[in-house]
């Protein structure tokens, strides 16, 4: 079956970010590929019915022939319910009608698909973004939808967790579902992509299979170059002695590690406790053992002082914000700012980002990738001297990734700040960073590779 778009324009308010736009979009598995903020995740609600019902203006039509669609959202915590994956499946399921003997069945199979039986009944609000974003495809699968609508479904996802799920979705295509999918992020898709779809001046056109495979041949290029990483000297900032951190489970049991100045990647698979280490050391959770900062314990010090000197940039951006347009975030940030982020400084890269026409807009109407940049440059403005950053690139394109990447250099330079860096974004951090940490089996340990 197909999905047909007719003459489709829509707008958030005068000007259009879709015009004209006619398309028919096959079964199978179709890429959407594009830049930061044009339109991709407009056009996925569009299809999915949520748009204009929740926001915006259309005209033209959209036809599914019949088809059932469901979505998985960017950031997969905005669309739970319930308090477990358990429940929140089941309630799909109710509200779809299902009859109640068939519950165990469906949940069983969506749970087998996509391996999640040992988070079926943790807490959806304790699980890394990574594990959040496995369950949200597991309601899609319940629900057992024609057309899949994903949106970034794997931004927050480790290499291992994507591949095995980008497999499983093909799967799904050849067994005739409608795969649509958007994302900034090329790696994995050459073998299972039946058709790559562009956005392009407010229009989308299918690329011909010759463009399609120069596209992924550009994609494996880029990621083609030999990286290395230093080993640590010199005198440390936070220092970790007998240290355990648990949530759930026992996450991290560090006998001995420094970290230091400059900037630190730190990598492991979803839910190893990468986002548990920063809450740990911005006082969110608690810790035992000995852990410092510059010989101070931390969980002595004295709150207010210590946050005004180490902050955690959040993995969600939308958990950063404060107030409503983007015009009222970067006044509450200039109240008390470092001296680099002058207000010509900050004009300038408002315009690098793409933002200085979005001032008036409200903060949670961006793109993913526009309240990513955001966030970075709202945090960069700040006096802090250490900067613990979730996830800095997801959501983002590459243009934006190396603007994104440009701002953090630049303002590192600037103000000797030191940078600790939570991706799965390798190849895209390694020029970047000095150190990296990899995270796994309850330990961090320093490599050059």
């Amino acid at each position: 079956m197909i999905v047909t778009l007719d003459n489709i324009t829509f707008s958030y308010e005068k000007e259009p970010i879709i015009q004209n736009l006619s398309l028919k979009i096959p079964a199978g598995f179709s890429l959407l590929m594009g830049p930061t903020g044009c339109g991709k995740s407009t056009l996925l609600k569009i299809i999915a019915g949520l748009y204009p019902k929740y926001a915006g203006k259309l005209t033209g039509t959209v036809e599914l022939n019949g088809q059932k669609t469901a979505m998985m959202f960017q950031n997969a915590a905005e669309q739970f319910t319930m308090a477990t994956p358990r429940e929140e499946i089941v309630f799909a399921l109710e509200n779809l009608q299902v009859e109640q003997k068939d519950y165990e069945k469906k949940l069983a199979k969506a749970v087998e698909f996509t391996q999640i039986s040992d988070l079926l009944d943790q807490k959806i609000n304790t699980m890394s973004g990574g594990q959040q974003q496995r369950v949200a495809l597991a309601v899609l699968l319940a629900m057992n939808v024609d057309v899949l609508l994903l949106d970034e479904p794997f931004a927050s996802c480790d290499p291992d967790a994507r591949s095995f799920l980008i497999s499983k979705l093909a799967l799904l295509a050849k067994n005739g579902k409608t795969i649509i999918l958007s994302d900034h992020v090329l790696d994995d898709y050459e073998q299972v992509c039946d058709h790559l779809f562009e956005f392009k001046a407010k229009t989308v056109q299918e690329l011909s299979a010759d463009e399609k495979e120069k596209i992924f041949i550009q994609n494996k290029q880029m990621h083609a170059h030999e990286y290395s990483f230093s080993l640590p000297t010199g005198q440390p900032i936070f220092t970790l002695k007998n240290v355990q951190i648990t949530q759930n489970k026992l996450l991290l049991k560090q006998a001995d590690l420094n970290l230091y100045s400059k900037s630190t990647l730190i990598t492991g698979p979803n839910g190893v406790g990468k986002t548990s280490l920063f809450k740990a050391m911005t006082k969110m959770i608690p810790y035992s053992g000995s852990f410092t900062y510059h010989d101070h314990e931390i969980a002595k010090l004295h709150q207010r002082k210590y946050l005004a000197q180490v902050a955690q940039v959040f993995q969600k951006a939308t958990d950063q914000f404060l107030t409503v347009t983007v015009k009222d975030e970067l006044k509450l940030s200039k109240k008390d700012r470092n001296s680099f982020f002058t207000d010509q400084k900050i004009e300038e890269w408002l315009d690098k980002l793409g933002l200085a026409n979005h001032l008036d807009q409200v903060v949670y109407t961006l793109s993913g990738g526009q309240q990513k940049k955001l966030q970075i440059l709202l945090l960069l403005m700040t006096k802090h001297d250490v900067l613990l950053i979730d996830e800095p690139l997801s959501g983002l394109d590459h243009d934006s990734v190396k603007l994104v990447l440009n701002l953090m250099r630049e303002s590192q330079e600037r103000l000797q700040q030191t940078f600790l860096i939570i991706s799965h974004q390798i190849d895209e951090l390694a020029d970047f960073c000095s150190y990296r940490l990899v995270f796994d089996q309850q330990q961090l340990k320093y490599v050059e590779k």
